[in-house]
């Protein structure tokens, strides 16, 4: 009888207590795991989308300045005319990288925008060809550039070239295009985020004579071949703030 008793008296306070420290340290364990999974789970999901974004906006400048075409285009009023390709020498410094591991071991610290009397200033980025609607102080004009192979699937009433303009606000490059080639009262452009996070931009233009410019069309070259001159080739060179530095060399067809 006794012995049935203490049978029915069940666990001890102490063996309770000592059961529920067990449980609550397996399952701190446990969650400390569980947190550090989905933590590194969450970077690499973000590391892959920045590295999806910055693949994409350098394959679409990639493909804007290889496909460079010897078009200018007028403004609004259609009496002027801006050349083909107008590009500046970048915004910032890039990091200078030690020629000792395959650096060019120079850098162009230059944010001129003017180039052979013809100012490359923010009448690139107003309401005609810009980044939005209105003009824009803080937007820093990088490139503008008439390209070719723009495709018509909807087959729309529009040539297949196309006006591309690239610009700094803040750290974000952005892209801006509009469906009239030519500029014309009342049109809206297109604009687009690129990259974030950007720390600076830097190009360089290769001229016929295989010497690099910081500017183009190059400084000295008459007004009327500097309308439809191209480079032979463009150094682009992006540091991103969080990526580092991405250099490219892109050959301009024809």
């Amino acid at each position: 009888m006794r012995k049935s008793c203490r049978s029915a008296a069940g666990f001890t306070l102490i063996e309770i207590l000592v059961a529920l420290l067990i449980l609550g340290i397996m399952s701190a364990l446990g969650y400390g795991t569980y947190r550090a999974a989905r933590i590194s789970a969450e970077r690499t999901e973000e590391s892959l989308k920045r590295s999806r974004e910055i693949e994409f906006g350098m394959r679409m400048m990639v493909q804007d300045i290889a496909e460079t075409v010897p078009r200018p285009v007028r403004d609004i009023l259609g009496d002027v005319r801006k050349p083909a390709m107008l590009g500046t020498s970048g915004f910032g410094t890039p990091t200078p990288i030690p020629s000792s591991i395959g650096g060019t071991g120079s850098s162009s610290s230059s944010n001129s925008s003017s180039s052979s009397g013809m100012s490359f200033s923010s009448m690139s980025f107003n309401s005609g060809s810009g980044l939005g609607t209105r003009t824009n102080s803080s937007a820093a004009p990088i490139l503008d550039l008439t390209r070719t192979g723009w495709s018509n699937t909807a087959g729309q009433q529009r040539s297949t070239l196309q006006r591309v303009s690239y610009g700094l606000v803040d750290d974000v490059l952005k892209r801006s295009y509009q469906v009239h080639l030519d500029n014309v009262q009342g049109t809206t452009p297109v604009v687009q985020d690129l990259f974030t996070g950007v720390k600076a931009i830097q190009m360089r233009y290769l001229d016929s004579n295989q010497a690099w410019q910081t500017q183009w069309p190059p400084p000295g070259l008459p007004q009327a071949e500097g309308l439809s001159s191209r480079p032979v080739a463009v150094e682009l060179i992006i540091e991103f703030k969080d990526w580092g530095r991405i250099r490219r060399l892109i050959e301009v067809a024809g």
